[in-house]
């Protein structure tokens, strides 16, 4: 595998974090009405569990990884 695409992947794939992040800003403490949400602040996709994190990096993040590697090489 060239080193190069591997850590193209890496970087890519360490941009989804499960974390939080405001839902329709500005949060509540701002003075809006957004609210704080666990999730991939990199998608702003809204994740409860940690199986639904994992599915969202086979599903959502390594398809569109994987679209970049050109396979006839």
């Amino acid at each position: 595998m060239d080193q190069t695409f591997l850590k193209a992947a890496q970087d890519e794939l360490l941009k989804h974090q499960w974390d939080t992040f405001v839902e329709d800003p500005p949060s509540f403490a701002e003075g809006g009405k957004g609210r704080v949400v666990a999730g991939c602040p990199h998608c702003k996709k809204v994740l409860r569990t940690g199986n639904q994190y994992l599915s969202h990096l086979a599903e959502d993040v390594l398809p569109k990884i994987l679209a970049t590697i050109d396979w006839t090489a």
